[in-house]
């Protein structure tokens, strides 16, 4: 089973620097525009099922890509985005205010972070994981894309390189951009790491 994954269009929180975190924010013109070219990237990819986070975010590139595609779209709270506690919904700015020794923890150490009502990342990696697995055991598709957050694309693709999420904020991920991603003994990324080969942006 092959999966990709696909961070959504751009939305104004992104511009903002802004944890939008579980709000049902939707994308705006740029984000939509980076959907449907997301769409023609993903139609050689030979993709028989669309996996969403259950976000607005996500399922309107999902739904833009899967009508483009001839593909029904799915919901999934497995990739759903982190949840983020008190920060949801704060600018970058503001954390490093409200929040200046938890800032440096998270963008030095991040996987050390744990804040009352907020995921780590051990957590977090457990459910898009688990997530994965279930899908797999029901062996429905065999080319798979989730549409999903940055956080969860991080966390699969730490988990399929056997990589420490100490290395977290190591992954770049743009809007729209598609990362192949396999789980299972081999963990068949082991051996292509991140240099620009893997990832595809749709600009």
């Amino acid at each position: 089973m092959n999966w990709y994954f696909l961070r959504h269009g751009q939305i104004n929180s992104n511009l903002n620097h802004v944890y939008s975190g579980r709000s049902d924010e939707p994308l705006n013109k740029v984000g939509i525009e980076q959907a449907q070219r997301a769409a023609e990237l993903v139609a050689s990819k030979s993709i028989d099922r669309v996996i969403s986070s259950p976000l607005a975010r996500a399922g309107q590139t999902a739904t833009i890509i899967g009508s483009a595609n001839g593909l029904k779209v799915t919901f999934d709270q497995a990739f759903n985005e982190m949840a983020f506690g008190p920060w949801e919904g704060l600018s970058e700015e503001r954390i490093k205010q409200q929040y200046p020794l938890e800032w440096v923890l998270w963008n030095s150490q991040p996987h050390k972070l744990m804040l009352h009502g907020r995921e780590t990342l051990e957590q977090l990696q457990t459910r898009v994981v688990h997530g994965m697995q279930h899908i797999e055991a029901e062996g429905v598709g065999s080319n798979i894309l989730v549409v999903s957050h940055v956080a969860v694309i991080r966390v699969a693709i730490l988990y399929a390189e056997g990589r420490p999420l100490s290395e977290y904020k190591t992954v770049a991920v743009d809007n729209c951009q598609l990362f192949p991603v396999r789980i299972g003994e081999q963990a068949l990324l082991a051996s292509r790491r991140l240099g620009g080969k893997v990832r595809e942006v749709a600009r």
